[in-house]
């Protein structure tokens, strides 16, 4: 039934043209699964019953996992071997393998902002675990990738007309639609473009981040000044000469 499914059901008229449309389409069907294919995050899996003492006592002195790995017993030192299709053991027993919450914390929280800081306040539980890290992972991955790619997106952007709805690569010169006569607005906003800065300074302030990380920060926040804030409006008072 499942192999019919991906015959009858599938055409590539239904792939997306954009970047990683191909990425999940059955293009390939294999009546036989070889391991050695699978992606290289399952061979990290350990199999085995109950783990040895030495386990434990690496956990102690934050010992890198590349460094326990010929004790331990992971589906990548099975491959080629017939016991990479069976003998598999697991720690825990379940009465059922899909039992857990059927609901996670990251769809009952709204907003990134409280998803973000839901996970530092975990992080700050947690003994094993490095706030100050998680913090600057969070900022490295995350935040600052988005903050500059919304930066970028925001300088290469689109006009449109709101009565048209014609786009325009540049503004036109005369300020309205050349089609209809309609006013022009941005498609992208300042809003969008700000709305991770001031969170991201907040985590690296409070968790006090690499100086480098800070310093990125500022200088995205520097050029989002230069480019919203206008010199000519500000209104200043006297004290911001002395």
């Amino acid at each position: 039934m499942l192999l019919m499914d991906g015959l009858l059901n599938f055409s590539r008229s239904y792939l997306p043209d954009k970047r990683g449309g191909q990425m999940d389409a059955p293009l390939v069907l294999t009546s036989r699964i070889d391991p050695n294919e699978v992606d290289k995050e399952a061979h990290n899996i350990d199999v085995l019953f109950q783990y040895p003492l030495p386990f434990y006592e690496a956990t102690l002195t934050y010992t890198h996992p590349k460094d326990i790995v010929k004790i331990m017993d992971t589906v990548s030192g099975r491959l080629g071997t017939p016991a990479q299709y069976e003998g598999m053991g697991f720690t825990h027993d379940t009465t059922d393998i899909a039992a857990g919450p059927r609901n996670s914390a990251y769809k009952t929280l709204g907003t990134m902002i409280e998803k973000m800081d839901a996970q530092l306040a975990l992080a700050r539980r947690i003994k094993a675990v490095d706030p100050q890290d998680v913090a600057e992972r969070v900022i490295e991955s995350h935040f600052l990738p988005d903050l500059i790619g919304n930066l970028r997106s925001f300088s290469k952007q689109k006009v449109r007309c709101t009565k048209c709805n014609a786009k325009y690569r540049r503004p036109p010169l005369r300020g309205t639609c050349p089609k209809c006569g309609g006013n022009i607005v941005l498609t992208v906003h300042e809003g969008s473009v700000k709305k991770y800065l001031e969170t991201s300074l907040r985590i690296a302030d409070e968790y006090n981040v690499r100086h480098y990380t800070k310093q990125r920060l500022e200088l995205l926040e520097l050029e989002m000044k230069s480019l919203f804030e206008s010199d000519k409006v500000k209104q200043k008072g006297l004290a911001d000469f002395m």
